[in-house]
């Protein structure tokens, strides 16, 4: 197990970006669940205006195909084209807003001062913007997953800033439109499948493979049916408003 202290988010996506974007070109559905959840409470509308932020390699636009998506990321690592920028930094010219939806999908638990980058997102939204935020939940049997098994087999290993899923956890920062803990399988055709993409999504290294089918299976969840094989993945998804 790595026990070093966290690793910021550009140096893990820098080391493992690549094999990242590589499931993610194999299996571009597979995440699909998660992705639409961002926005069950306050849908994209034509036209207006998102952003998103880190973007990894901007999966996000071809399921907005009628917005305007500006993608940002804060890794090299990825090597999709994507601006990389810096939390903290000005992002002028490289995301002029207002936005109407501002998403952070899957990043902040990288993210060691959280809150800062918080605010930061919600500064970039219009007076009746949302951002929509989507994380791994503290005490989660997905945050025991990632920290413990992950953390052990991946190369840069794992340790989580996690929040709690409770209004509470965010009101310092933001008015509260949405706080819920929803699972949002990720599907697959087949074992093999689910096995590759994890593998990949999460940088494994010398992982024996039935060790991870028994972490998926044991720690996280599989559901098997005649149509797919799907991993009982769940995030905490947050919507917040400027105060």
């Amino acid at each position: 197990m790595n026990l070093s202290p966290p690793a910021s988010y550009g140096d893990i996506f820098d080391e493992r970006g690549g094999a990242y974007a590589q499931a993610m070109r194999l299996w571009p559905e597979a995440r699909a669940a998660e992705f639409d959840a961002l926005f069950t409470a306050r849908p994209v509308l034509p036209g207006e205006r998102v952003l998103d932020v880190p973007a990894g390699g901007d999966y996000l636009r071809a399921r907005l195909p009628q917005a305007q998506v500006t993608a940002l990321e804060f890794s090299e690592g990825f090597s999709q084209g994507v601006p990389v920028v810096t939390p903290g930094a000005d992002w002028t010219g490289l995301a002029d807003g207002p936005f109407d939806h501002v998403v952070c999908l899957a990043a902040l638990h990288h993210i060691a001062d959280g809150d800062s980058l918080v605010r930061q997102l919600l500064s970039q939204l219009t007076a009746r913007g949302v951002l929509h935020l989507a994380d791994v939940a503290a005490g989660s049997r997905v945050a025991g997953f990632l920290d413990g098994f992950v953390g052990r087999y991946n190369i840069t290993g794992h340790q989580g800033f996690y929040r709690q899923a409770k209004a509470g956890s965010w009101t310092h920062l933001g008015r509260v439109l949405r706080c819920e803990d929803i699972t949002v399988p990720w599907r697959f055709a087949t074992d093999q499948d689910m096995l590759g993409f994890t593998a990949g999504l999460f940088g494994l290294r010398d992982c024996p493979v039935a060790e991870l089918l028994q972490a998926l299976e044991t720690q996280v969840g599989v559901v098997r049916d005649a149509h797919a094989v799907s991993l009982q993945w769940s995030l905490a998804y947050v919507d917040l408003a400027a105060h």
